[in-house]
């Protein structure tokens, strides 16, 4: 594992000993503290799939049905893609990174934000001529989830260089303020996490 791989791992660590010390200082019986451990086990098996190196490239299952072919989506030279199946327009690349409409690429590095800052993030932002631009909701944003593939669990011919990370969704948790949905490209599952932790970000407006 390279530097960026050992970078990343010592950073999930970091992050897992924070909630283990929020976990501690919960009441046992209270919603809060069961949350809170859901989101600690599914953070375990990611440091432990990334230690284990099963992180590091792209794996398709073969015998499973692609659910996001290449085929429901219109590929735009702009650095967007519209869903044909939902209408939705995306941007190709996360937030941070710049579109390479030569090499049809993202580049540079995602930049991460907490809840808020991310739903200010979409508010200001104009690309490919629109500034409509605006944080999907959970259910948008599993819908570009790959089944059939993880690490990512995205199709990379129209997503490139998507990070095997949580991204944030507009979708606020209704059983605790304090928390909204994200979805993880490592796997394609929606879990939820406390509004002030840092994750990835992908844009979203009406395409038709």
């Amino acid at each position: 594992m390279g530097a960026v791989g050992n970078h990343k791992t010592l950073k999930d660590i970091k992050i897992f000993s924070k909630k283990l010390a929020e976990l501690n200082g919960l009441n046992k019986s209270t919603q809060e503290f069961k949350m809170t451990t859901k989101r600690i086990n599914i953070m375990l098996l990611s440091i432990i799939l990334i230690l284990s190196g099963q992180l590091q490239a792209q794996t398709c299952n073969s015998s499973t049905t692609l659910v996001s072919p290449d085929s429901r989506f219109t590929t735009n030279s702009n650095g967007t893609a519209t869903d044909n199946q939902t209408g939705l327009m995306w941007m190709s690349c996360s937030l941070g990174q710049n579109w390479d409409s030569a090499s049809s690429t993202c580049t540079e590095t995602a930049i991460t934000y907490n809840w808020k800052e991310a739903l200010d993030a979409a508010e200001s932002t104009s690309f490919a001529r629109n500034s409509d631009w605006r944080l999907p909701n959970v259910r948008e944003l599993t819908s570009i989830t790959e089944i059939a593939c993880h690490s990512p669990a995205i199709n990379e011919s129209i997503f490139p260089t998507t990070a095997s990370s949580y991204y944030w969704s507009s979708s606020p948790y209704i059983e605790l303020s304090s928390d909204a949905w994200i979805v993880s490209f490592s796997f394609g599952f929606a879990n939820i996490a406390f509004k002030y932790d840092n994750y990835q970000v992908r844009l979203v407006r009406a395409g038709y």
